[in-house]
């Protein structure tokens, strides 16, 4: 398998720039998608990080608590001190298995004219390289996660943003200022919004939502959990597959059977 051109590159960030604003432009419904443990079935840190042998060699997480994304940079340094090539960690978080139904998920939404949307902590690198094994990358318009890339065969990755402002997200990304900047650069009108995700970060954005929209946690994971004690106005639908989710669209007629 061989990384994305730059031809090739989802969109990572955005600059809206302009001096009048635009005609607001109508648009049913936004998807948005948290990457690990939400379209994939795993964490692909975790996946990058296992290449390492041995495991001795690991760097300890605990040396970096409030910073994951200089984590991982360790993490690539030392895979390529012990002569991994780069393009092998790619193609291993290319590999990783999606969750069961999220594929079918995600192009039923793509078919039925629903904007999809990716807000992860991953890695620029690791996202567009799956969803372009994968055949999706027409699926996605946007990709909010750290910017990644390849320089003398090592992983450089940053952090998305740094922030403060927003104390139940990381320092490097609040997922909640994605959503509202991303409404707010594409001045689109959406009816609903649909948020899946599985972890604490994911927990801002859904507070955030509106009774129009409605939130899916990964049932059994850290958002579902948090969910139980925080009200948001949308409704919580907890899922354990893609095909929970579509079936759950389905049956409201928020998208068609027929576009599959």
């Amino acid at each position: 398998m061989s990384s994305l051109s730059p031809s090739e590159s989802v969109l990572v960030k955005e600059l809206f720039v302009s001096s009048k604003t635009p005609v607001q432009e109508r648009v049913n419904m936004l998807a948005v998608f948290d990457f690990d443990h939400t379209i994939v079935d795993g964490n692909s840190d975790i996946v990058a990080r296992n290449l390492i042998t041995p495991s001795i060699l690991i760097p300890n997480s605990k040396n970096y608590p409030h910073n994951w994304t200089q984590y991982m940079q360790q993490v690539f340094n030392v895979i390529k001190s012990i002569k991994i090539p780069a393009q092998k960690i790619i193609d291993a978080v290319s590999l990783m298995s999606p969750t069961e139904g999220m594929l079918k998920l995600i192009r039923a939404l793509y078919k039925n004219d629903v904007d999809i949307i990716v807000a992860s902590d991953s890695n620029s690198l690791f996202i567009q390289n799956w969803l372009k094994y994968n055949k999706l990358s027409g699926a996605v318009s946007c990709i909010y996660t750290n910017p990644a890339k390849i320089e003398d065969d090592l992983i450089i990755i940053e952090p998305y943003t740094l922030q403060r402002a927003c104390t139940m997200c990381n320092m490097n990304m609040c997922k909640g200022t994605i959503v509202k900047e991303h409404l707010s650069r594409k001045n689109k009108k959406y009816e609903n919004i649909f948020y899946f995700g599985d972890g604490k970060n994911d927990l801002c954005p859904v507070l955030k939502l509106s009774q129009m929209d409605v939130a899916f946690p990964r049932l059994g994971y850290i958002l579902d959990n948090l969910l139980k004690s925080r009200t948001t106005l949308a409704k919580v639908k907890p899922w354990r597959t893609g095909d929970d989710i579509y079936e759950y669209l389905v049956s409201l007629e928020l998208i068609s059977a027929n576009n599959v």
